[in-house]
């Protein structure tokens, strides 16, 4: 108990430091570490909104897209400065997702989470109509700060920005807000029974998650340099929702987990890519017959298994 108490306070140096340390290293293995950041940003929205709160919600992928391509605009029409692009970035992620529950709001379950898939769906259509502005499915180039500042110092920001991010809804979670929304998500009955009003706190999350998500999109494009509709097509969406699924939705560190999951797996099977997808439906599939609580809970219960054995059989050589 006494560990699990101190992960918060391992977990978030160990976050910071040794991901921080590959900055030193530089190339390809630098730019993998930052982007695998990029998707646990993601990935924590899709924790905090879906599995925390409760909302319907799978267009992460919109959200995140309007950060970046609010970037885009503001640089290529108005020079404004990249910070600026980037603080309006998620201030115009956050103002969709707020919009977007504004109208759904009456909706329950099945009925908002399609009308959240379908945003998910129109986006890039959206992108691609914009072709002049966006540059369609060719993509269009962007003068990041990962450009102006230089990879590695970038990187440096990514990281930094993510564990602050992780720190915060560490926070969030264990005030009266995080425990009102983790409420609403068992049972906002007894919520509303209680005196509460969910609508404001299901919009406080939606608003939240709308500027995580899009601050997450505009670091995206800063630190790729590049970005077209398809990489942000539903596919992405339904990613960023597995990430949390995958690693553990019960638990704060399964977005990190399900991100590393996300990331890693094409590197390592990069020769057979053009299957990537269909080994990831499978993948998700498999884990979800398997390991229906995620990875973390799922081994955590093969090694309690295994040490479980291994003390009964220890302590029956001792009695022998």
């Amino acid at each position: 108990m006494k560990l699990q108490r101190n992960l918060p306070r391992i977990f978030l140096p160990l976050v910071f430091i040794l991901p921080a340390l590959l900055a030193l290293v530089g190339g390809y293995t630098q730019w993998v570490t930052g982007y695998l950041y990029l998707f646990i940003i993601q990935g924590y929205v899709a924790w905090l909104l879906f599995f925390k709160t409760g909302q319907p919600f799978y267009g992460y992928s919109a959200t995140m897209a309007l950060g970046a391509y609010t970037c885009v605009v503001l640089q290529r029409f108005l020079n404004v400065p990249s910070i600026f692009q980037i603080v309006l970035g998620a201030l115009f992620s956050s103002l969709l997702a707020i919009v977007f529950f504004l109208c759904t709001s009456r909706a329950k379950g099945f009925y908002a989470g399609i009308a959240s898939f379908l945003l998910a769906i129109i986006f890039p259509k959206l992108i691609e109509a914009l072709y002049p502005i966006t540059g369609g499915r060719s993509g269009v180039q962007f003068y990041g700060l990962s450009l102006l500042l230089g990879p590695s110092n970038f990187f440096l920001i990514v990281v930094l920005t993510t564990t602050v991010i992780v720190a915060l809804i560490f926070w969030l979670i264990n005030i009266r807000a995080g425990k009102i929304f983790t409420l609403i998500s068992e049972n906002e009955d007894l919520a509303q029974a209680t005196g509460l009003n969910t609508f404001n706190f299901k919009l406080l999350a939606y608003a939240i998650a709308g500027f995580i998500s899009g601050l997450g999109g505009a670091l995206y494009i800063n630190y790729t340099n590049s970005i077209s509709s398809i990489d942000i097509n539903v596919f992405t969406s339904v990613s960023i929702f597995f990430i949390p699924l995958l690693g553990g939705k019960r638990s704060i560190y399964g977005p990190a987990i399900g991100a590393l999951f996300y990331i890693l797996v094409p590197e390592l099977f990069s020769s057979i890519e053009r299957y990537m997808d269909i080994l990831y439906g499978l993948a998700y599939i498999l884990i979800m017959i398997f390991l229906p609580d995620g990875i973390i809970v799922g081994l955590g219960r093969v090694i309690n298994k295994l040490l479980s054995k291994i003390v009964r059989t220890k302590n029956m050589e001792n009695t022998n």
